[in-house]
């Protein structure tokens, strides 16, 4: 089975938004961004002399965290983005296939082969199917190049069947 996609920067930016609370990495800066927030904020209370208020504490803590978490994820994906080149191998038209060994990506820029015991999930979104190949490295597929939605669904059952096999 092969597919041809081109990977655009709105199918990442799409991506990365998806993402956004499904990561444990971004959970858990999100948890950092929270303590970091409610510690100061504690400090703050305390060094004022007035009696800490819980519910304020929890306030200010989840919103500056919230913000904070917000701020970071948006610099990081404007970095992404802006690393991101055709000439790179990131954006563009990718050719993904399927094999015994593995899923093969090329790019005008670099071939691959990952083997499927060493990618980690596979995931079917409605616009996309996601491969991690390695923490915070994807595979991005997008629906709107397949020539069918059987197409599409097909190809993941193909990629979710093989994942995790050893390769023959």
């Amino acid at each position: 089975m092969q597919v041809d996609v081109n990977v655009t920067r709105g199918d990442i930016v799409r991506f990365n938004v998806s993402k956004m609370f499904r990561l444990k990495s971004n959970l858990l800066l999100l948890a950092i961004m929270i303590l970091i927030v409610g510690l100061g904020a504690w400090d703050g209370m305390r060094d004022g002399g007035q009696g800490v208020d819980i519910l304020i504490l929890l306030g200010v803590a989840l919103v500056g965290g919230m913000l904070g978490f917000f701020v970071v994820f948006t610099f990081a994906t404007i970095f992404v983005l802006l690393s991101s080149t055709a000439r790179s191998g990131t954006l563009g038209v990718h050719t993904y296939s399927i094999d015994e060994r593995g899923f093969r990506e090329a790019t005008p820029a670099n071939e691959s082969l990952n083997y499927w015991h060493s990618i980690g999930k596979v995931e079917k979104g409605r616009s996309a199917i996601s491969l991690e190949i390695a923490p915070w490295l994807f595979h991005v597929l997008p629906r709107r190049d397949f020539e069918s939605d059987e197409a599409y669904e097909s190809f993941f059952a193909e990629i979710q069947s093989r994942v995790g096999r050893r390769s023959g």
